[in-house]
């Protein structure tokens, strides 16, 4: 889309420097974005809307990406040991823990792997992801561990079709990232979810430092096409504050990742290793990419940073 953009900025005689006085986006920005380096979904938006680019084509270029690579990981999804680490769900779980008589939204469900656990606890569970794949997979494992107050939705977090204050408990996990408006689907939640509910989020968050988070982000991008943005912890606790939820309560650690069982998970074919070639040579020359980034006995491996935030939601 940046190139798209920049062409018809360039067909219309627009400078990067005008262009950044009428749709009140810096200069530094414009030049990010052109770039080809990813930045915030407000920003974009304003850019495109002033180049009288039609927006709502993006949002569903967007949503149609996230459904063609979740459909394609979906039968092998749970076999991933990134996706159904035991000690992060526990983690996550016991986060929101009592569940009694609640009524939970699992958003960016996948195949219902956390929604399984939460069911044995909850009075019912909404499993709800894009992926059609995702949700028949749902429905298959519901029946052959007999649960039956898992009810799967195939639905877009950015438009989530449920009475205002339906849920207890909101928990997301390692969705957000997917996601093209986040600020949106932050709303979208806090709509649905009661007053003083919980919103349980795990993501991967990003290095502080701008050129590390870009790499980071990029990296993820030539890996999984339906990747949009890591976020670093300030922006994440920002983003929370801005539209009142508050009681932050944050927790930090690393997982690590082994190059070619990280591609695997997105059915990513790093043709002639070309991904696997620059992550290696940042590896080699010491450079860490805030990833903990290593190359020994051929092997490539780094960390990522997770978080686990829990909010409560004011209306």
């Amino acid at each position: 889309m940046f190139e798209k953009s920049m062409k018809i900025r360039k067909e219309k005689r627009i400078t990067q420097k005008e262009l950044a006085k009428i749709s009140e986006v810096s200069l530094k920005t414009i030049n990010r974005y052109e770039n080809g380096i990813k930045i915030s979904f407000s920003s974009e938006k304003k850019i495109l809307e002033n180049l009288n680019i039609n927006f709502e084509n993006l949002h569903t270029e967007n949503i149609e990406k996230n459904k063609i690579s979740f459909n394609k990981q979906a039968e092998e999804y749970e076999e991933s040991k990134y996706i159904n680490q035991k000690n992060s769900v526990i983690q996550l779980i016991n986060k929101g823990y009592p569940y009694t008589g609640k009524r939970v939204l699992d958003l960016g469900a996948g195949t219902g792997f956390i929604s399984r656990e939460i069911a044995k606890l909850a009075k019912e569970i909404y499993a709800l992801d894009i992926s059609k794949a995702m949700i028949n997979q749902i429905e298959n494992l519901n029946k052959n561990n007999k649960l039956k107050n898992i009810i799967p939705v195939r639905g877009d977090a950015h438009n989530l079709e449920f009475d205002e204050n339906f849920f207890d408990t909101v928990i997301t996990r390692l969705t957000l990232h997917h996601l093209k408006d986040i600020d949106l689907v932050l709303k979208e939640i806090k709509k649905v979810l009661k007053n003083f509910g919980e919103l349980i989020i795990v993501d991967i968050i990003t290095s502080e430092k701008e050129e590390e988070a870009d790499l980071q982000n990029n990296f993820n991008k030539i890996r999984d096409f339906s990747h949009n943005k890591f976020f670093n912890l300030n922006e994440l606790k920002k983003k929370l504050k801005e539209i009142n939820f508050c009681n932050l309560d944050i927790e930090i650690w690393k997982e690590d990742r082994i190059f070619e069982e990280w591609i695997k998970l997105s059915k990513y074919k790093d043709e002639d290793n070309v991904l696997f070639n620059i992550m290696k040579h940042f590896a080699i020359n010491g450079i860490k990419l805030g990833l903990d980034l290593k190359y020994e006995d051929s092997k490539l491996s780094f960390k990522q940073k997770m978080v686990l935030i829990k909010v409560i939601n004011i209306k």
